[in-house]
């Protein structure tokens, strides 16, 4: 798994957001010292701020029905959780090699949660950074509403990204001694025009959260 999410605070995305939206700075030219280094938006989006990721990036998707809940609602909270995975998918993907500009991250993502992540891959390409590995996600919807025919749902997860890490692009080496663990995420899916479901907006908490 921007900004501040009204629900739980949105945590290192400094990637977004705070949790972390990552601050577009851009590196001065003919210099001979270190760029300064770009604050991370995305927190280290669940440990590592680009959350990098590989297509193994699974996780057992809670939408499953209750007797109580119409068809339609259960075909929205499954597609909602679906695009949720599909959109750390995308951004694991991308940082692998930091590409803020990859096409891909808008296919599941918009708005706010589109932002933080491209602005967080932005700030670890400038600063010679890539993620490696993938979060293990378990995304549970919380609430849809409305509750018959879902246009806006709520998404609570328990990421972790213990094998999911950033390193230095040069040399290959672990950025930081800082490892990885369980980040609580919140996330709000939105029903689009179309027809399909993207992420808008989502927080990411600190390692330990969950």
């Amino acid at each position: 798994m921007a900004d501040d999410l009204e629900l739980p605070r949105a945590a290192r995305c400094a990637v977004g957001a705070a949790v972390g939206l990552v601050l577009l700075t851009v590196a001065g030219c003919g210099h001979s010292h270190s760029p300064t280094p770009v604050a991370n938006p995305t927190t280290r989006l669940l440990s590592t701020p680009a959350l990098t990721a590989s297509t193994a990036l699974t996780a057992p998707t809670s939408a499953t029905p209750t007797p109580s809940v119409v068809p339609s609602a259960v075909s929205a909270r499954a597609a909602a959780v679906a695009s949720y995975l599909a959109m750390w998918r995308d951004f694991a993907a991308a940082g692998l090699t930091s590409d803020w500009q990859s096409p891909a991250l808008s296919t599941h993502a918009t708005g706010d949660a589109l932002l933080v992540m491209s602005r967080g891959l932005y700030a670890d390409h400038y600063n010679g950074l890539i993620t490696k590995g993938h979060p293990v996600l378990h995304p549970t919807v919380t609430k849809a509403t409305p509750a018959a025919s879902p246009t806006t749902i709520l998404i609570s997860d328990c990421g972790d990204s213990t094998h999911w890490l950033k390193y230095v692009a040069k040399t290959g080496k672990l950025e930081n001694d800082v490892p990885g663990g369980r980040q609580a995420i919140t996330a709000e899916a939105k029903k689009q025009p179309e027809g399909s479901w993207k992420v808008d907006r989502f927080a990411v908490e600190g390692v330990g959260s969950c």
